[in-house]
């Protein structure tokens, strides 16, 4: 059984391994960027790099998250790259197991890109999001430009 940051978007409760955490933060002020994906609410410095943050309930259901005492940033890493997620409410850490619901989701065709596989704490079903679909460098990319002409500019 592995160890999940769980947190909740949309009502739903999603998960991501905690070995790809580096913390989680209060933020709500992001330097805003131009012609950026509408999920991406800027980028936010954190130890001398700029971070892009997505706001998974605007990535994921085209609503962007409201803006209140529980929100939080988690600052994760994948693959040499960094990124913070805008959620909603975190709702814990947990070790949780495994399920076979994705099984009968993928014979159906009814599975989504983001979602990694299904995962249970207690009577609630959790959704792993998949690290390949939250760094999708396809839609980051006009993020990770604007940071490097940010700091370029800095630097002159």
């Amino acid at each position: 059984m592995e160890q999940y940051v769980v947190f909740k978007s949309h009502g739903q409760f999603f998960a991501i391994l905690v070995q790809n955490v580096d913390r989680i933060i209060e933020a709500n002020q992001f330097i805003q960027l131009p012609e950026v994906s509408a999920f991406i609410l800027g980028v936010y410095e954190y130890q001398e790099k700029m971070i892009p943050i997505v706001d998974v309930r605007q990535k994921l259901f085209k609503q962007y998250t409201e803006q209140k005492e529980e929100t939080k940033v988690i600052l994760c890493q994948w693959e040499e790259q960094s990124l913070g997620l805008y959620v909603e409410d975190i709702v814990g850490i947990s070790y949780m197991p495994d399920t076979a619901y994705e099984e009968g989701l993928v014979r159906a065709a009814s599975k989504q890109g983001y979602i990694e596989k299904f995962l249970k704490l207690d009577d609630q079903v959790v959704m792993m999001l998949s690290m390949a679909f939250l760094f999708n460098n396809q839609q980051e990319t006009p993020a990770l430009e604007a940071i490097t002409e940010l700091v370029e500019a800095q630097e002159e």
